[in-house]
């Protein structure tokens, strides 16, 4: 049985990295996310907030679905801030107020993006 992973849970050590995430998947993966995260901006109520979150931290899956949907609607970053948010093992992003954090033994990656309309 396959099960599909995102790419916050790959190891770097991984064999298998280039079987699992060929470029088809993920250009298949980006285009229902890019797909749903319309759909749900279209039925989020004015003035109200969403958070995008994925299980990988690829850009093509983060800030460049984000940035579609920036451009294309009235839609903001709203940042993310927390106690302890310093703590945690984070990498870089190409958009201010969203947050990745970096696969560790610890954690597994992932980034979010809060959203207002």
């Amino acid at each position: 049985m396959h099960h599909a992973h995102g790419s916050g849970i790959l190891s770097i050590n991984d064999a298998n990295i280039e079987k699992t995430f060929t470029k088809k998947l993920i250009e298949k993966s980006t285009t229902s996310q890019l797909q749903l995260l319309k759909k749900a901006i279209k039925i989020l109520k004015p003035g109200h907030e969403m958070v995008y979150s994925t299980c990988s931290i690829l850009n093509c899956e983060n800030e460049e679905i984000v940035n579609k949907i920036l451009q294309e609607s009235n839609a903001k970053i709203i940042p993310i801030e927390f106690e302890g948010k310093e703590e945690l093992p984070l990498l870089p992003t190409k958009i201010e107020g969203t947050l990745c954090v970096k696969p560790t033994k610890n954690y597994e990656g992932f980034f979010i993006a809060k959203i207002r309309k």
